[in-house]
């Protein structure tokens, strides 16, 4: 293969993205937020354990340290418009973007931040520790409870015969979805 240097170092970790892109909600007593992930990973399987990275001055930011606690839904391509909407909207300047995106809010059981009815799969989190970055922020944590549309993830894998369509994003508006799982080897 011809490769060649990068011109920007800078876009060295689009190398590595694009991964699964989420939507993360938080909230507390009087209000919640929707915002969009890129930058999330699995850390461990026993406990289940998450981490996202988010900057300190998004408007979500204090309502994860204050309340703990997080949830990451995993969107498939049919709300791809209100992944990149929350995203691009600040919780500052839109106060119910549930609305705004036409997504619904779903109830929890162990977080107070709602869950999004729409996303295929939904992780309620507590974090167990911040990491900082300067800027941002790597927020750990652990998985208390997980739901899934069950025709799209059997047997602790995603199942793509059923027109599943995962969301990765590409950067600005760009987006590519995978479709199909391949399996390698005898």
């Amino acid at each position: 293969m011809n490769k060649k240097p990068l011109e920007k170092l800078s876009a060295a970790y689009r190398l590595l993205n694009p991964g699964c892109v989420v939507l993360v909600t938080v909230g507390d007593e009087n209000r919640d937020n929707i915002f969009t992930v890129t930058w999330n990973m699995p850390l461990r399987r026993e406990p289940g354990m998450v981490a996202l990275l988010s900057g300190k001055r998004h408007f979500s930011y204090p309502y994860m340290v204050k309340t703990g606690e997080f949830g990451l839904n995993i969107p498939d391509a049919s709300i791809a418009e209100a992944v990149l909407g929350c995203g691009s909207v600040s919780g500052k300047t839109e106060p119910d973007k549930f609305a705004r995106f036409g997504l619904t809010r779903q109830l929890p059981v162990h977080i107070k931040a709602p869950l999004i009815a729409e996303a295929v799969g939904s992780l309620e989190c507590r974090i167990c520790q911040i990491v900082d970055l300067g800027a941002s922020s790597l927020l750990i944590a652990q998985i208390l409870s997980a739901t899934v549309v069950s025709e799209h993830f059997q047997a602790g894998t995603w199942i793509f015969d059923n027109g599943l369509r995962l969301l990765h994003h590409l950067g600005g508006k760009s987006f590519c979805v995978s479709d199909q799982a391949l399996v390698v080897g005898s």
